[in-house]
């Protein structure tokens, strides 16, 4: 009898052996994240908004200094006041050097365009400064337009000396949306 007694204690040691490497404590978990509450979304089509100035006449920089502003606008939806009252823009881009609160041009040619800057305002013809918050407009609907104007303005130095050059041109500005 005691050999069995010996033969089934050696199997529960075993077992036990077997059992406790099958398991493993493992290393430590972190989880992290941050809950936000956006007040507005982006339309679709106001990610990236065009603004085509069309044919720009030198004589009518050369008389007016700039051209006529053409209105563009950023699409808010999903709007929820409740979380934040108002909504501000920040537009910043490459900068004209010759020129405050311009951005520069690019040449889509060797013998592009040159001498001019790209000036942004608010609807109401208020100046925008570059990487300044716009004026605040109240979150009161669920889908809003968000208004300003562009316009092209000749360098006070190409246009006194006369030497605006003509060609194509591309210019960019980044926006940011900021919410109080």
């Amino acid at each position: 009898m005691r050999l069995m007694e010996l033969a089934v204690l050696a199997t529960l040691m075993f077992s036990n052996a077997v059992e406790a490497a099958g398991e493993l404590v493992g290393g430590a978990m972190t989880f992290k994240g941050v809950v936000v509450a956006l007040p507005c979304s982006i339309a679709p089509g106001s990610e990236k908004v065009p603004v085509d100035f069309g044919e720009i006449s030198t004589k009518s920089l050369y008389a007016t200094g700039k051209t006529t502003p053409i209105a563009f606008s950023i699409v808010l939806e999903d709007c929820n006041p409740s979380v934040f009252d108002s909504v501000t823009v920040t537009f910043d881009g490459d900068r004209n050097s010759n020129m405050t609160d311009r951005l520069a041009i690019k040449s889509v040619a060797p013998s592009g365009a040159s001498g001019v800057g790209i000036g942004l305002e608010e609807s109401d013809g208020s100046p925008i400064r570059l990487n300044m918050p716009t004026n605040a407009t109240a979150i009161t609907d669920t889908v809003m337009q968000l208004n300003f104007q562009a316009f092209v303005e000749g360098e006070p130095q190409a246009l006194a000396n006369g030497t605006l050059t003509t060609g194509a041109f591309t210019a960019t500005a980044n926006y940011t949306l900021n919410y109080q």
